[in-house]
């Protein structure tokens, strides 16, 4: 498999990337962390890996504290807990670095340490978004508990041991003195295990009395104090488009970007399925701030007045909840449905018959990138088909907007906003008796495929949509000279791209039956995120109905 692929896999041709010996090396990898072991003809020789590999799962069934953690966590957190393992340039957002103590989701007022609870429940849980995963699949609570004092021991500020215990202090001062131990010492610190009551546990938890009903009154009240508070970075509609002009960076000087409110899928340690309790972890969130992020506590831990009173903090809460109900979360559903509207297909973005659409919303994943991008279709009538595509995007990326350029990052350079839709061409699909679809990156030169692009274009120069032809993964699409059928338009506006793709139902290379099932696929490049070319996500196939006459 990794020398060729069949037409219909997404599986690359991983020998034009990898050597030999590195395909190899993730062999070996593989069957070695899932606790396989490969076919062999050999009996003898199958029987004595066998008893290698069982000899191994039962020590690593006895595994707790440092060893899970240089088994499971190393390789994205680093052997020493500074978020420099090896995977750690390739993710976003980067691993947690432990040596500074900070983390960002935490129940403990102010500036106190997180509870153990805390760190407890990301290990579990997981973070959405980022490749921190749920570990209680593979973890027992006990196991999760003992990584706990590990994460702790790498902290080099002191931030969990008793303020008053010089003793211990400078004893943790000389474990990370690497310079003055020699090899013997540190291999008998290795042989020391951890003990989890040299450091403290803090009990506090941030107060959530007084909540406040959540009522259209205090939404009302909560979006005039979001406005004054919060509008600058998460923008006016939540989207997370940054207004007040500023590049926003972590403490560890990375590039980081405001939380899309609109999207609660995407909130990490917030979102619960109790709406009040959500509405709490909203309030610790305001109250407490992200440590080590731009977003500052917006309740005071001193004598000083609050930034932000706690009855608005409430309301804010309350309002930030509400900003879900205009958003479809994505789903498992893998039909789009078309609407058949009376008359001439709307020619406008905001013409009020989209409203009569019903939005999907569809994850897409990288091609070569990292970031994911959402976005919903639709509608139909008899001459025409058109697609309504919106898109939450925090910038508007086109070359020489002025607000867009003045918070890129330095290391990017920006690129026209773009996005597509794929339909393979008449003949290349069936839907029925047997399901055939082409290759979803641009299909193959017996299964071709038909792509909608629209660019964003720059201040220079103007929009512009076309037909590509696709022929294949490794080959560049084709412009269709001569085809001016696709008509788009599109506009930005707090942090959403809305675009309208329109062109005849019926044409020589697809045509838009009504009951047929026909895959579709979308694609979006990300500007702002440096992205052009083979650069962008996308989605797999997914199928298209128009309803036909006797459907509801």
């Amino acid at each position: 498999m990794p020398h060729r692929f069949s037409w219909n896999s997404a599986m690359p041709v991983w020998h034009e990337m990898l050597s030999e010996e590195e395909v190899w090396q993730v062999i070996t990898f593989l069957y070695d962390y899932v606790g396989q072991v490969p076919r062999m003809w050999d009996q003898e020789i199958s029987k004595a890996v066998t008893g290698m590999k069982d000899q191994i799962q039962s020590q690593r069934a006895k595994m707790t504290g440092e060893e899970i953690y240089q088994f499971r966590c190393a390789v994205c957190h680093g052997e020493e807990g500074e978020g420099d393992g090896p995977a750690a340039e390739f993710l976003y957002p980067r691993p947690r670095d432990f040596t500074l103590g900070m983390f960002k989701y935490k129940t403990s007022p102010g500036e106190l340490p997180a509870r153990d609870e805390d760190l407890f429940n990301t290990i579990k849980k997981g973070l959405n978004g980022t490749s921190m995963p749920g570990w209680e699949s593979l973890l027992s609570d006990e196991e999760i508990n003992s990584l706990i004092p590990v994460i702790k021991f790498f902290d080099f500020t002191g931030t969990w041991l008793p303020e008053d215990d010089e003793e211990d202090d400078e004893e943790y001062d000389e474990e990370y003195d690497n310079d003055e131990e020699d090899d013997e010492d540190e291999e008998d610190d290795e042989d020391t295990p951890i003990d989890p009551n040299k450091f403290i546990q803090i009990t506090e938890i941030e107060p959530t009395d007084g909540q406040i009903a959540y009522t259209e009154e205090s939404i009302a009240l909560g979006k005039i104090a979001y406005e004054k508070t919060c509008e600058q970075c998460h923008g006016h509609t939540g989207r997370g488009n940054i207004t007040s002009g500023k590049r926003l960076a972590d403490d560890w000087g990375y590039r980081i970007w405001p939380r899309n409110l609109t999207q609660p899928w995407t909130w990490r340690a917030t979102n619960v399925e109790s709406r009040d309790e959500t509405i709490r972890n909203i309030y610790i969130r305001v109250s407490v701030g992200l440590f080590g992020t731009p977003m500052p506590a917006h309740r005071s831990t001193s004598d000083d007045p609050d930034p932000v009173s706690l009855e608005d903090r409430w309301h804010i809460a309350n309002y930030v909840y509400s900003l879900r109900a205009n958003n479809n979360a994505p789903g498992e559903r893998s039909v789009i449905k078309g609407l058949k509207v009376e008359g001439a297909l709307p020619n406008s973005l905001d013409d009020v018959a989209w409203d009569k659409a019903q939005g999907t919303t569809i994850r897409l994943v990288p091609n070569i990138i990292k970031e994911p991008r959402l976005f919903t279709p639709l509608a139909e009538v008899v001459t025409e088909i058109a697609f309504l595509l919106e898109i939450d995007d925090r910038t508007d990326s086109r070359p020489g907007e002025p607000v867009s350029e003045g918070i890129q990052d330095e290391n990017l350079e920006m690129h026209s906003d773009a996005f597509a839709i794929q339909f393979p061409k008449t003949g290349a699909f069936e839907s029925s008796p047997v399901v055939v679809k082409p290759l979803y990156r641009h299909g193959d030169a017996k299964h071709p495929t038909t792509i909608w692009y629209w660019n964003a274009g720059s201040i220079e120069q103007p929009s512009k949509a076309i037909i590509l032809e696709g022929k294949g993964a490794d080959k560049k699409p084709e412009f269709r000279p001569g085809d001016n059928s696709l008509v788009a338009t599109g506009h930005w506006k707090d942090g959403r791209w809305r675009i309208l793709m329109k062109r005849p139902r019926k044409g020589r290379d697809l045509s838009f039956n009504e009951g047929q099932f026909i895959p579709v696929s979308f694609a979006n490049w990300d500007g702002n995120n440096g992205e052009i070319g083979s650069k962008h996500t996308l989605t797999d196939w997914y199928w298209f109905q128009l309803k036909s006459a006797h459907q509801n």
